[in-house]
């Protein structure tokens, strides 16, 4: 018996889920092993909010940012708990909805509800939800190359 963490699109996850339980395997968040699909970005991605595993939506996720040891995500005015890095998340995301915009942010593109200049070559960034996100100066040219600024 493995304990696999799924990572898949939506239109595979059931499909997979099943075949795997029905083999005697358990699907687990915090499983060790990881099964995504190859050049494929997942629909959703498995958090935890007051004590229980949901599925949230990426299209629905405002931003997902790390503070400390914990990565939050952000949609719908509630935050999520996830249990990937920032850095992992970067790597699966669809990069052309997500952004790093900062060593502890990345943004959902079609979230962004306004883009305001700041001092010393940053942004100011104002999400649907109403939270502000600043785009560092690390990040602000490759920020302006993929909004053609």
């Amino acid at each position: 018996m493995l304990k696999i963490k799924l990572l898949l699109s939506e239109k595979r996850y059931a499909a997979v889920a099943e075949e795997l339980i029905a083999s005697g395997h358990v699907i687990d968040d915090n499983a060790e092993l990881l099964l995504t699909e190859r050049q494929d970005h997942p629909d959703f991605l498995m958090a935890k909010q007051d004590g229980a595993l949901v599925r949230l939506r990426l299209a629905e996720v405002t931003f997902i940012e790390s503070l400390g040891h914990e990565i939050l995500a952000h949609s719908g005015g509630e935050d999520y708990r996830l249990s990937e890095r920032l850095v992992r998340l970067q790597n699966i995301l669809n990069p052309k909805d997500f952004l790093r915009v900062s060593n502890s942010v990345i943004v959902n593109v079609h979230h962004i509800q306004s883009i305001k200049p700041a001092l010393s070559a940053k942004f100011l960034l104002t999400m649907t939800d109403g939270a502000k996100v600043d785009v560092t100066r690390s990040y602000y040219y490759s920020f302006k190359a993929f909004f053609s600024l």
